[in-house]
């Protein structure tokens, strides 16, 4: 195997400190805009905000349900509203507290509970682990019939709960306010668009009501979020004719996603500064979208676990460019034997395959081969050449 060594000049402290192209690069990508605008989500701006003027009468609003694709604005307007909301709230002398929780962190109904109630009351000890699901709403039970409040709970990422642990603490939060004297409202997010396959009928009736969904940006939109940014990021003048508008071009083809969008005019300010221009020309672009998919990937595979890593890595080194899928399983053993690991089935090794495809890390499909002279399912590597060297170097040096 051939490794590509790249030549790049070294950069000094000084050379980066005096670059003439960023100014704040933390403004790029903070999750509410440093202007305050979210371009194009007026009408979810006005759809949270009727749904949730309930509280300021003391009452309690209709749980929301919000889904969209990564990357289309849903936690920050949703935060920034709920915010703006607390501040109407104590104008009004209406009593509220909200709880946000990140599912990704907190997968089960256990975890989410006990988050909450430290949020609630920080004074009261409470362990992450050690209390059983009921203990954990009887605490809870027992604060909301004490403090008499409005509470707004929203669960962010709400679809790795619902894979993981299933729909009880939706089911839970939705029938609360019959058992308790505080009003309670619940805001769930998704990145899946299927979640709702994962919420059974006695749940979608309370949170399949109110939906407010976010479409993907189109490119106009993109254009517009990237350049009401750079006014707080880059100074004036630097970024190159026609930038922008390729960028944003780019990104619509795939889902529409800002932060993909801002990372990626992110990576064309690391090259220039690299090369130590003075601003920042549409010819970076291509070089700025392979070192951002590069390092996509290499994030992907580093957080693979072990076995999935000797699988990936038994693809990337095989020389075929169309790999006979009956071949991978004899090659990932020969790998485990290797690195000292014991060999998983082959209906496991198959399962990390669709995951790969899904993950986008492998084409996968059914064709002819000439090799075995029939139909046989195949595995085609679609990163480029640098990537692939990329990631064979950290797994190796993970799996050493």
């Amino acid at each position: 195997m051939t490794i590509v060594v790249m030549c790049i000049s070294l950069l000094e402290f000084k050379d980066t400190a005096e670059n003439r192209l960023l100014v704040n690069q933390q403004t790029l990508f903070q999750l509410k805009p440093p202007s305050g605008k979210f371009i194009h989500r007026e009408k979810q701006h006005n759809d949270l905000v009727i749904q949730l003027s309930p509280i300021l009468q003391n009452q309690a609003a209709s749980n929301l349900f919000i889904y969209g694709f990564p990357g289309t604005g849903k936690t920050a307007l949703t935060l920034d509203i709920t915010c703006k909301l607390e501040t109407e709230a104590e104008k009004r002398g209406v009593s509220l507290k909200t709880v946000y929780i990140n599912c990704e962190e907190n997968k089960t109904d256990a975890t989410i509970l006990s988050s909450t109630l430290k949020i609630l009351n920080p004074d009261r000890k409470i362990p992450r682990v050690g209390w059983n699901r009921a203990k954990l709403i009887d605490e809870f039970k027992e604060y909301l019939n004490r403090e008499k409040m409005n509470l707004l709970i929203v669960l962010d990422e709400i679809d790795h709960t619902l894979k993981q642990s299933g729909d009880d603490i939706l089911y839970l939060l939705s029938r609360i306010n019959d058992f308790v004297s505080s009003r309670v409202t619940t805001i769930i997010i998704s990145n899946d668009v299927n979640v709702s396959n994962y919420i059974k009928p006695r749940v979608t009736s309370s949170f399949g009501r109110n939906k407010i969904i976010f479409t993907p940006y189109n490119a106009q939109d993109l254009l517009k979020i990237m350049q009401d940014r750079i006014n707080y990021c880059f100074k004036t003048g630097v970024i190159g004719e026609g930038l922008l508008e390729k960028i944003a071009a780019a990104e619509t083809t795939k889902r529409g996603d800002a932060r993909e969008a801002l990372k990626l005019l992110y990576y064309c300010a690391l090259v220039a500064i690299e090369k130590r221009l003075p601003t920042i020309p549409l010819n970076l672009f291509e070089e700025a979208q392979e070192r951002g998919e590069s390092e996509a990937y290499t994030g992907i595979v580093g957080a693979l676990p072990t076995h999935q890593k000797i699988l990936f890595l038994s693809i990337l080194l095989n020389p075929k460019r169309i790999i006979p899928s009956d071949n991978i399983y004899k090659d990932y053993t020969q790998y485990c034997h290797k690195y000292k690991y014991t060999p998983l089935t082959d209906r496991m090794v198959r399962n990390f395959l669709i995951y790969f495809s899904d993950m986008g890390l492998i084409y996968a499909d059914t064709g002819w081969l000439k090799t075995l002279k029939k139909k046989s399912k195949r595995i085609t590597l679609t990163m480029p050449e640098e990537t692939k060297t990329n990631c064979i170097n950290r797994l190796l040096e993970a799996l050493q």
